[in-house]
Formats: structure tokens, C-alpha cells, sequence
């Protein structure tokens, strides 16, 4: 449910505004029925992730609500630091953060909320309402628990060295604290298929296969899911406490790759050409290129002709 959500939001954000027409065939594009978009867009404008006008089902709008422009942000700012931690722009100081609570459970609501928010920014569950982060965001903690109006009821303390007995070392702590062979294999089999996927993009230039629209469309796809990751799965470790083949550093290089490929073909034509948009305002060319690289920056080569 909440990948549909989340792809649903992306597509209407890429746009300042998108019929139920058009977005019901971009969103089967990804795979998804008819049926299902419409039930998931219907729910998200009750909750403010949208806005709906109209009635019926060939007047209907939607648009980014108040709540989709805040889940919008966190996306943006989980992406910005995925970029940051993988070409070495936030670095581990060798420091923890430890959170730990006490909720009563009449409060069970506050309590469920909080631990997800925790694991939403990073944190691992070092034991029974132990949580650790091998960043400093005591600030943010402090502003859920303000928030949530948990006072009274949580304590951060940070601490250079953590003992768990059986436990060697900052490396071994964190594949106790976080399911690393589940991730790392997430991001192998979007590596196996990026790299497929370059080998039928470069044939497709060679003007050896007729079907651009599914290159295309497959190609946004891996993107699609790349970002589920990223957004839902990933705690942005720093890589001084990753196994030294951690495999999300060649997805980055793969998906710049596969980026400049994209924008090098006249896959998606007029018709789709925002899809190249990540999210209104940021662009796939910009958020997927590497620091430092000015040919990849948006006008693209379709834009010029």
C-alpha cells in the first residue's frame, strides 16, 4: 500500500496538476490496475496527501495536498542524504546516539507512532525500547517528543563505545542492530536488473530494438523502486560501518549510468517527458547525476530540437 501511495504522490507531484484519465494510464504504466489507482487516490485525498476537484470520472483533478508536500520534502531530504552518505559527504564522528522511552501504555498511540518515527530517521533497535543512531539527531528527536508531547517519558544520552557481549566492534554491532543481508540484497537485484536494463538501452541506440516506450517505461520502473528503498527501507548507514562491499555504492554508479542513457535516447517523447521530473522542482537529471557533473543538467537534448 504504501509503495502505491508513494508512487501515486510522485506521479502527481511531477505535475501541477493531472486528470484521473491520465493518471490511471501512467500509474498501469507501473503496473498498477485502474482500480487500484483510483481507490489509493480516492484515500489519499481524505487524508491530505491530494486535493481532488471535480466529480466523475472524466472531470476529476488531482494535486499535491498539504500532507503530500510534507511527505514530499521527507523524500527529498532522505534522497539528498542517500547522495550525501554515498559519495562521502556525511562521514561517521565515531559517536552514538542512544533514545530509550518509557510509555505508558495508555499512551500506546503517542508510543507505536514514535518508534516508527525513529525507525523512519535511521534508528535501529538495539533492545527493548533501546533505539541507536550512528548520527547526531538529537535535535529532531527532541522536536517528535515535544511533538508527540512524550516529555517526561524519553532520554537520549550519546556515547563514544557500545558493549554488547558476543558482540566485536562497531561493524559487527551493526549487523546485530539492522538486517544488512536483507538490504544489501534489495540492492543487488536492482544492480542485476540496471545493468540488464543498459544493455537493452545501448542496443536500443544502435537502433536495434523498436520499442521505446517499455525501455522507457522500464527504466522508470527500476527508478521507481530504486526510490521505495531508498524512502522505506534504508537507514543511511555510513559507510565506516558497511561491509566494504556494500553494493548500494555501485547502484549509485549505476543509476547515474542508466540516467545518462536515458536522457542520450528520445525514449519517452513529448507525452512522458515529465516523468524525467523526480519530483516537481527537483529533476531526475539533478538528483541522479553525480556532484560536480555539468552534462547532465536539465534542459536535456529533447528539449533543444
Amino acid at each position: 500500500m504504501a509503495q502505491t501511495q508513494n508512487l501515486i504522490l510522485r506521479i502527481v507531484a511531477q505535475r501541477d496538476k493531472i486528470g484521473s484519465a491520465e493518471l490511471v494510464e501512467v500509474a498501469q504504466k507501473f503496473g498498477l490496475t485502474s482500480d487500484a489507482v483510483r481507490a489509493a487516490a480516492n484515500r489519499m485525498a481524505k487524508s491530505g496527501l491530494l486535493t481532488k476537484r471535480g466529480r466523475g470520472r472524466g472531470n476529476v483533478h488531482y494535486k499535491v495536498g498539504p500532507q503530500g508536500q510534507a511527505l514530499i520534502e521527507r523524500f527529498t531530504n532522505k534522497l539528498e542524504r542517500w547522495h550525501m552518505i554515498l559519495e562521502g559527504e556525511l562521514t561517521w564522528a565515531g559517536d552514538w546516539l542512544a533514545v530509550t522511552f518509557s510509555v505508558p501504555e495508555g499512551e500506546r498511540g503517542k508510543r507505536d507512532r514514535f518508534r516508527s518515527e525513529l525507525e523512519e530517521m535511521g534508528f535501529g533497535l538495539l533492545s527493548t525500547s533501546v533505539w541507536i543512531s550512528p548520527f547526531d539527531q538529537e535535535n529532531e528527536v527532541m522536536a517528535l517528543v515535544e511533538e508527540l508531547g512524550l516529555n517526561g517519558w524519553v532520554a537520549s544520552l550519546e556515547c563514544q563505545r557500545i558493549r554488547v557481549p558476543g558482540v566485536e566492534g562497531a561493524k559487527d554491532l551493526v549487523r546485530r542492530v539492522w538486517d544488512l543481508d536483507a538490504l544489501a540484497g534489495r540492492y543487488r537485484d536492482i544492480n542485476d536488473r540496471i545493468e540488464a536494463l543498459q544493455t537493452s538501452l545501448e542496443q536500443a541506440e544502435q537502433m536495434e530494438i523498436i520499442d521505446p516506450e517499455a525501455l522507457f517505461f522500464e527504466a522508470m520502473n527500476l527508478q521507481s523502486e530504486l526510490l521505495d528503498v531508498i524512502f522505506t527501507e534504508d537507514p543511511f548507514l555510513p559507510p565506516e560501518l558497511l561491509p566494504d562491499d556494500w553494493p548500494s555504492q555501485r547502484t549509485h554508479k549505476l543509476i547515474h549510468a542508466i540516467t545518462r542513457t536515458v536522457d542520450h535516447l528520445d525514449l519517452a517523447g513529448s507525452r512522458y517527458e515529465y516523468l524525467l521530473y523526480l519530483l516537481q522542482g527537483m529533476e531526475v537529471l539533478e538528483t541522479f547525476r553525480p556532484r560536480g557533473d555539468e552534462s547532465l543538467r536539465w534542459p536535456s537534448k529533447r528539449s533543444e530540437t
